[in-house]
C-alpha cells in the first residue's frame, strides 16, 4: 500500500466563529472536518462520488478562541470496494495542543 497522502488546512479563528462562552461553535469545526475529509477521499479516488455516511466520536479535546490559529488534517487510512475511511484531526498550530481527532466513512 502507498504512504497515504496527508491534506492539510489552517484557520485564523474569528469572532464570527464563536458562540456565547467565546469559544467555536463545534459545527463550524465539524463543517471544516467534513470538507477536509471529502477532499482527501476525492483527491486519492477522482472521479469516484462521496457523501458523508458517518463520523466516529468527535471530541473536543482543547478549547479554541478568537485569535487562535488552528491547522485541520485529514488522510485516508483505508478503503473498501465502495467505501474509505479518512482520519481528521485538528491542532492549535501555536501550542501544538490537540483540537479534536476523530473518522469519517465516506
Amino acid at each position: 500500500m502507498t504512504t497515504p497522502v496527508r491534506h492539510e488546512k489552517t484557520l485564523l479563528i474569528r469572532s464570527e466563529f464563536l458562540n456565547h462562552y467565546g469559544t467555536l461553535f463545534g459545527g463550524y469545526m465539524m463543517h471544516w472536518a467534513d470538507d477536509m475529509a471529502y477532499n482527501a477521499a476525492s483527491l486519492a479516488y477522482p472521479g469516484a462520488s462521496f457523501v458523508t455516511k458517518l463520523f466516529e466520536e468527535f471530541n473536543f479535546t482543547t478549547p479554541v478562541v478568537q485569535g487562535d490559529i488552528i491547522k485541520i488534517f485529514s488522510e485516508v487510512q483505508s478503503h473498501g470496494i465502495t467505501s474509505c475511511k479518512v482520519m481528521v484531526w485538528a491542532i492549535n498550530a501555536r501550542s501544538q495542543a490537540d483540537v479534536f481527532r476523530t473518522h469519517a466513512a465516506w
